[in-house]
């Protein structure tokens, strides 16, 4: 299992409370990254399986005896199958389709679509009692983890008045280039302005623009930069943020459901919490 140590049980009294840091780091910010974590085990059938492998296209996989951990299940998942980084292999997927697994999901687009969360190969594993526990865990103590004290960012002043500015921006060629330059400056900032983004970041005003263009740093890029249609202020925020950590807590770079946003920024918040803990 990818997260260790055993985390505490499911408090059966009222009065218990999560713990206040993680017992694991990976397992915390994939829960984070999940809206949705089900049960389930995945009713495609082997021969399916096996022409989405050679088609290389994603195929949706009906969820069968399926139980809700975190949000509400969805009828299917949409299923790459190929072993690639972001996303459980193709072995992974075999055994659930055999035996009940825990899925950590995400959804994307209009209307959504449930898809494997957090660009992982961790978001499949085998369901066992231990597995169950350490989640349901993890999820009660994501509860009250975003209501921490916020860590102090040294930009905090310079980033709210950036993204007030972001968002009252109008007309198009000024206004174009000057959303250009605010990108640039959040982006520049770095890691220790990410606290601060993230207190700031719920801000739904339209984008005079919406497009960003941001340097493309993966290994096999084949293009210098990646391009994402925002069009709310926190769309493009949870760009910029994914840009500076490295992290994604969902998929709203080009836009997406209120609900959707309500769930991207809830993992920033649970992200920037915990960024005072151990890694574990």
């Amino acid at each position: 299992m990818f997260w260790t140590g055993a985390a505490a049980l499911i408090a059966t009294s009222a009065t218990a409370a999560p713990r206040a840091c993680p017992t694991s780091t990976a397992l915390a910010r994939l829960v984070a990254a999940s809206p949705v974590i089900v049960e389930a085990r995945m009713a495609l059938s082997p021969t399916a399986l096996a022409k989405a492998v050679a088609d290389r296209d994603y195929v949706a996989a009906p969820l069968a005896e399926a139980t809700a951990l975190k949000g509400s299940r969805p009828a299917s998942v949409q299923v790459y199958p190929a072993d690639v980084p972001y996303a459980p292999p193709v072995d992974a997927l075999r055994k659930a389709i055999d035996a009940r697994a825990l899925l950590f999901l995400t959804q994307s687009g209009i209307p959504p679509k449930a898809y494997f969360a957090g660009r992982s190969p961790r978001a499949l594993v085998q369901a066992t009692r231990k597995a169950e526990a350490d989640v349901r865990a993890e999820i009660a103590r994501q509860t009250i983890a975003p209501n921490a004290r916020p860590i102090p960012s040294p930009h905090d002043a310079e980033v709210r008045r950036l993204i007030a500015e972001l968002g009252a921006l109008q007309g198009r060629a000024k206004a174009s280039a000057r959303q250009r330059a605010i990108f640039t400056r959040l982006e520049g900032l770095g890691p220790a302005a990410v606290p601060a983004i993230v207190a700031h970041m719920d801000d739904h005003r339209p984008l005079v623009e919406p497009t960003i263009a941001l340097a493309n740093h993966g290994q096999d890029a084949f293009e210098g930069q990646r391009h994402y249609g925002p069009s709310q202020v926190v769309d493009a925020l949870a760009a910029i943020l994914e840009q500076i950590t490295g992290e994604s807590f969902g998929d709203i770079d080009n836009g997406g459901t209120e609900a959707q946003r309500r769930e991207v920024v809830k993992g920033w918040r649970t992200y920037v919490a915990d960024l005072d803990c151990p890694r574990a």
